[in-house]
């Protein structure tokens, strides 16, 4: 489970500059900031003109895709939230809600339920814990996947030469439990794939541990992971293996609300794939 740092890395290939990429920049240069962004800063995030950036936040604010405060800064509009509702990550979340929130209630512990976009989770549905000492997280955030339980469940069912075209290198270490190298992820998605879920200690915060399973949807493709997390100091033997039965059950509740029609086939590819060289 994620913190509410943002750790957004450009893996892409540059884009061709257009009026359309331009806009989408925009809106995803609002939407990565916590609080509402100057013109300025929009167009530092982005790299453009201010005249440029303020003709399209004119044409966006007319649309309704953001909105321009009397101070002059610009927040996401009621437009791009009327459209975001309609994804099926949205939708997942509100299937998901209620077998999370009994999860929760069963381990004690927090529940997320995140989604791969590139090499990135982003949580969709968050469940957390109402225990005093407990891991907190935000729908939205993104964290790198190979740091987080959910997100070495998601790579583990893909082919080696998928995820290795995936990760950036050298790979950013957030702790000094984090992996330092590619190699050492796909070990890690081996042992998933041979044991059939994932436990991951310290390596997106030092004080953190998280268990997690993928979840499949309709096609039998995954979709999703979801995962328990907890302070490393909880995070017992004893109490993760009862975590671990908790977690396969609700994860089984949600994959046949999502349509999965063959509940005991493995997510997993049967082999790794490709390996690139080390």
């Amino acid at each position: 489970m994620a913190n509410s740092s943002s750790t957004k890395q450009n893996t892409e290939s540059p884009r061709k500059r257009s009026g359309l990429n331009s806009g989408l920049d925009i809106l995803e240069a609002i939407a990565s900031r916590s609080a509402p962004a100057s013109l300025t800063m929009i167009a530092q995030d982005i790299g453009m003109s201010k005249s440029s950036v303020h003709t399209l936040l004119t044409t966006l604010d007319q649309r309704g895709y953001v909105r321009r405060l009397e101070d002059q800064r610009y927040t996401i509009g009621i437009r791009a939230w009327q459209i975001g509702c309609v994804a099926t990550p949205l939708w997942m979340s509100r299937v998901a809600g209620p077998y999370m929130t009994e999860l929760v209630s069963r381990v004690a512990d927090g529940a997320a339920l995140a989604v791969l976009d590139g090499a990135e989770t982003v949580c969709i549905q968050l469940v957390e814990s109402t225990q005093v000492v407990r891991v907190h997280d935000n729908i939205g955030n993104r964290c790198p996947a190979w740091c987080v339980s959910n997100g070495i469940s998601m790579l583990a069912t893909m082919q080696d030469d998928e995820v290795l075209r995936l990760l950036p290198d050298p790979l950013p270490r957030p702790t000094e439990y984090s992996f330092a190298s590619s190699a050492e992820v796909l070990d890690k998605l081996a042992e998933v794939r041979a044991v059939g879920h994932t436990v991951m200690r310290r390596a997106w915060r030092p004080d953190t541990s998280g268990i997690s399973l993928p979840v499949r949807g309709i096609d039998n493709r995954t979709v999703a992971a979801l995962c328990v997390s907890m302070p490393d100091y909880r995070a017992t033997q004893e109490r993760m293996d009862h975590t671990l039965v908790e977690l396969r059950h609700t994860v089984r509740q949600i994959e046949q609300e999502f349509g999965v029609t063959d509940l005991d086939a493995s997510p997993f590819p049967k082999t790794g794939g490709v390996r690139a060289a080390e």
